[in-house]
């Protein structure tokens, strides 16, 4: 019977290493092929793996931290409300057996922050901002605690990255109750270093951390060209994961790459293999309306009728009225897509609270004005201020909210003529309706403006003057932009 017994636990031992000891955190090959899985949104795939490691390690706490994955970009990409209550207590689960594991290892505190910041997010969708908050602070806490035991362990700067960079942006009080410090430059320098190292070491973790690095650069140092040229310089392959497609895309859009936007999204990976990611369609959707595509509202009509979810639902409805203007000019259309605006989703996000916020205005966009601000949002540049030009004597003399100045300011200082631009900035400020976000961009545009030319004296000027404009709708996307803006010139003016 002895003989059995130890060779039984031989079998253990071989089959099962840590089944006889406490837990361990070893981020094992396989472990590495299911995070590859599911953070390339095969959750099913990378979830069968994650089962049979469970079978094989099952004292591998590890397998927690990797699964924590599947329920985060399971939530943030599908807002499902009934599945977050469900999901919601597999975080307490899981923190508890990472708690069991190891203290002695630098993955013991970081895979417990990583966890809780992944929840905050989480909750931040769901409108638990107290929540969020609290688990900031708590990932914030546990974070530098183990870069001060493992100041080695370079993985610990990939959120402490983003917390430090978006710092600055926190009001004070938040900031000194609860003891968070940071800047822009020091986000920026960890999450740097931090891809330099991911890439020589060829970390799994990489395309995790080049997204940081990426956001970071777009949004918070207005560095948007390099932004999205890291995608290429760390060989991240959009063909192959549809949140590097998102990312890629979104960016592509935004510095004027309507058109790569759209190849990309033509791309992207698709099939039963992928979790479904119908935001993508609401992109391509959008991103072909700037283009003033006649199908356009079929990829907008294709996300409203599958995705669950709250968010940018009072946008496509939007959208779908700014399409019956430009393409069909059947402005009936136009008010019954606003009725849908104004009744349906949630105004959580600034997208939907502008949208919202158009809906219960009455007001229908001006089909010139609306037209070219498609345009310019799509980087074609030359016709907007075309169109503009050419329709100039409509809004000369008329009584209108500044939208004209504020639609020739974007587009000259896309076309790089920044001294027209600012005069025609300065004359959206003084038009504008305090209501509508054009005199708070604007205001945000020239301090932009004046930090590129160096004028950082003018450009706090001007950032001030973005903070103190309120419009609903934009104005907590504006005001932090405008945030970073000082945060990046206060060494230069002090």
């Amino acid at each position: 019977m002895k003989v059995h017994l130890y060779l039984f636990r031989l079998l253990l031992i071989f089959y099962c290493p840590n089944l006889l000891g406490q837990y361990s955190l070893v981020l094992s090959e396989p472990l590495k092929d299911a995070y590859i899985d599911i953070s390339s949104l095969r959750i099913k795939s990378g979830q069968n793996k994650l089962n049979l490691i469970r079978l094989r390690d099952p004292q591998n706490a590890m397998v927690s931290y990797i699964e924590n994955y599947a329920d985060f970009f399971t939530l943030f990409i599908q807002e499902d409300a009934a599945k977050y209550k469900i999901l919601l207590k597999n975080r307490d689960i899981r923190l508890k057996k990472i708690k069991a594991s190891d203290a002695n290892s630098p993955y013991y505190l970081f895979c417990q922050a990583e966890i809780i910041l992944q929840w905050a997010t989480i909750k931040l969708k769901f409108d638990d901002k107290i929540g969020a908050a609290n688990d900031v602070y708590t990932a914030y806490k546990l974070l530098e605690k183990n870069k001060q035991k493992f100041p080695d362990f370079v993985e610990n700067n990939k959120s402490l990255s983003v917390i430090h960079a978006l710092a600055e942006s926190v009001p004070g009080w938040i900031r000194k109750i609860m003891g968070i410090r940071g800047s822009v430059n020091l986000g920026t320098k960890e999450i740097s270093l931090l891809a330099e190292e991911a890439k020589k070491s060829n970390s799994i973790f990489k395309e995790e951390i080049v997204a940081i690095y990426s956001y970071i650069l777009f949004y918070s140092n207005n560095r948007k060209e390099e932004a999205y040229l890291l995608f290429d310089k760390y060989k991240l392959d959009h063909r192959k994961n549809p949140l590097i497609t998102f990312l890629k895309a979104t960016m592509a859009h935004k510095i004027g790459k309507n058109d790569v936007a759209i190849r990309i999204l033509e791309e992207r990976p698709k099939g039963i293999d992928y979790l479904p990611f119908y935001y993508l369609d609401f992109m391509y959707g959008k991103f072909k309306l700037c283009k003033l595509d006649k199908d356009a509202d079929m990829y907008i009509n294709k996300f409203l009728k599958n995705f669950s979810g709250t968010h940018y639902i009072k946008e496509a409805y939007q959208k779908l009225g700014w399409y019956h203007i430009v393409v069909n000019g059947d402005i009936q259309a136009y008010k019954i897509n606003m009725k849908d605006c104004n009744d349906k989703g949630h105004s959580l996000v600034d997208e939907d609270i502008q949208a919202l916020r158009e809906s219960k205005s009455g007001q229908v966009p001006n089909e010139i004005l609306l037209k070219a601000r498609l345009l310019y949002d799509g980087g074609y540049y030359t016709k907007c201020q075309s169109l503009l030009i050419l329709h100039g004597n409509m809004f000369a003399k008329a009584i209108h909210d500044g939208e004209y100045y504020y639609r020739m300011a974007r587009v000259t200082e896309a076309l790089k003529n920044y001294t027209d631009a600012i005069d025609f900035y300065k004359l959206t400020i003084v038009k504008s309706d305090p209501g509508k976000y054009y005199g708070c961009n604007a205001a945000l545009q020239l301090g932009l403006i004046y930090e590129q030319q160096k004028d950082y004296k003018v450009a706090r000027t001007y950032f001030d003057k973005c903070l103190d404009l309120d419009p609903a709708g934009y104005s907590s996307s504006l005001h932090q932009k405008a945030k970073s803006g000082l945060d990046r010139i206060k060494k230069e003016i002090d």
